[in-house]
């Protein structure tokens, strides 16, 4: 026998293995995206939120099948214009395109009604309070009754009920709406005329982006109202839905786009044409049908939206290369 030992190959590291399959599977989890990346791009693979086209189609033809919700919509619509006419409102009747709007719009159009009726001052406050309330109950009672006409293709007194359980949470939606609009209005025109022209329309986008699934997860779900605005901010960051857009999409729908082809144009009057009042009628209908847009997608990816917030994983210190011994540095 030789007096050279045999060296013994050194045992593998069972550890070596693991990590390879490790690296190898972190390409197909799930990543959390950037803060608007998973809601405005389509990556990520295949998403929970239906497409836009699809919620778009199925919310609009909800509203459209009912013509209940058609002839609630004409009542709340004909309601308000002479209530304002009786508290003296001297506007253009084209305004009343954004009645029903989804908050913040419709936030936005309280407040810019109530401080053409008095100004600012005391007066102007009891409207916004006045205003909110009715709001809260009415927008309440619309979530109820568009969920119940998307998921039994009807409407009762059941949706109705239904839609009572959202009141808390529309309240605090409401009141993060008027937060949103004077606090934009309050601080960004400091940033100069373009910029805080832009972040006020972000700062809505924003409100309707976080709280669009607000009423419908309240409902459905029956959860404290801080927990159901979490998880209306959750669905919304789910990754390759696209949310941003449809948000965006609505919010230059909702204000530049129906003011600007409102016929009238500038006309102060008590008595709109009948030109005007059908093209107000129709365009409340079609909040309604977003609205139905933003309970669907919803409905369809309930079941997705974490419960907790998404960690971000821990980095390594640092990265080994292949073929490079451990303890060796580079040069």
């Amino acid at each position: 026998m030789s007096g050279r030992k045999r060296r013994k190959p050194p045992p593998r590291p069972a550890r070596r293995e693991s990590e390879v399959e490790r690296v190898a599977e972190e390409p197909e989890r799930p990543r959390r995206p950037g803060l608007f990346a998973g809601a405005l791009l389509g990556g990520g693979g295949q998403s929970p939120l239906p497409p836009i086209g699809r919620s778009l189609a199925r919310g609009m033809l909800a509203v459209a099948a009912q013509p209940a919700l058609v002839l609630v919509t004409v009542v709340l619509v004909a309601a308000t214009w002479l209530a304002l006419v009786g508290l003296g409102f001297e506007g253009v009747p084209g305004r009343l395109v954004d009645v029903l709007a989804l908050p913040p719009i419709g936030t936005y159009f309280d407040l810019g009604t109530g401080a053409s009726l008095y100004g600012i001052g005391p007066s102007f406050l009891i409207y916004l309070g006045i205003s909110v309330v009715i709001r809260t109950i009415v927008y309440s009672v619309l979530s109820g009754l568009v969920l119940e006409a998307l998921e039994d293709g009807r409407v009762s007194r059941y949706g109705l009920l239904r839609g009572a359980q959202a009141i808390p949470t529309v309240l605090v939606v409401l009141l993060a709406s008027f937060s949103l609009i004077v606090a934009g209005n309050l601080i960004l025109p400091v940033l100069g005329p373009g910029i805080g022209f832009l972040g006020f329309v972000a700062a809505l986008v924003g409100g309707l982006f976080f709280l669009g699934f607000a009423p419908t997860a309240a409902i459905r779900e029956g959860l404290p109202v801080m927990e159901t605005i979490r998880r209306s901010a959750r669905a919304a960051m789910l990754p390759g839905g696209r949310h941003l857009v449809l948000s965006s999409l609505y919010f230059f729908l909702a204000l530049p786009v129906v003011l600007g082809f409102a016929p009238g144009g500038g006309d102060v009057t008590a008595n709109p044409d009948l030109t005007t009042w059908v093209f107000v009628l129709v365009v409340n209908v079609v909040h309604l049908g977003f609205m139905a847009t933003f309970a669907y997608r919803w409905v369809v990816a309930e079941s997705s939206v974490p419960s907790e917030p998404v960690r971000r994983r821990r980095q390594p210190a640092r990265t080994v290369r292949a073929g490079s011994r451990p303890g060796s540095r580079r040069r």
